[in-house]
């Protein structure tokens, strides 16, 4: 049986701290774990789905990525390690963004295009055009705002 991940995009919002550039999560067998700027957030994902939509009043992409249950296991490692880490928010090498790109680096599955990623920021949108791209893409859907 094929394993699979969801990349989850959403888009920005004034209305929030910290969301003027969206966000970025995962949800790993119906938990989604997302960096936030205090710490990881963990939630469930039909509340995780509906807070974006409802209190965000944001749309949310869905990009269901094909793993290896290995890949999903060391995504999912990373993700534990870096919670105990809890290293502070940082745009820079620390955000939404950059904390799921080196969650995924951890595997051979790329989320972001290399050549534009090198050494700067990476916001939502970089995500989103790297998985765009990306041949382990198997399913979109659109989770709009309410």
């Amino acid at each position: 049986m094929e394993e699979t991940v969801e990349i989850l995009v959403s888009d920005s919002s004034l209305r929030h701290m910290g969301s003027q550039f969206g966000h970025v999560a995962v949800d790993i067998d119906g938990t989604v774990y997302g960096r936030a700027v205090r710490a990881w957030d963990v939630d469930h994902k039909v509340n995780y789905v509906l807070r974006q939509q409802s209190r965000m009043h944001r749309d949310t992409w869905g990009y269901t990525l094909a793993v290896t249950k290995e890949e999903k296991n060391a995504i999912l490692r990373e993700i534990q390690k870096q919670r105990k880490d809890n290293k502070p928010y940082n745009l820079i090498n620390n955000s939404c963004s950059s904390a799921m790109a080196n969650v995924f680096g951890v595997t051979d599955i790329l989320i972001v295009d290399p050549r534009w990623s090198l050494g700067g920021m990476l916001s939502p949108s970089d995500i989103m055009d790297g998985l765009n791209k990306s041949p382990r893409v198997i399913k979109r859907r659109i989770y709009p705002k309410k």
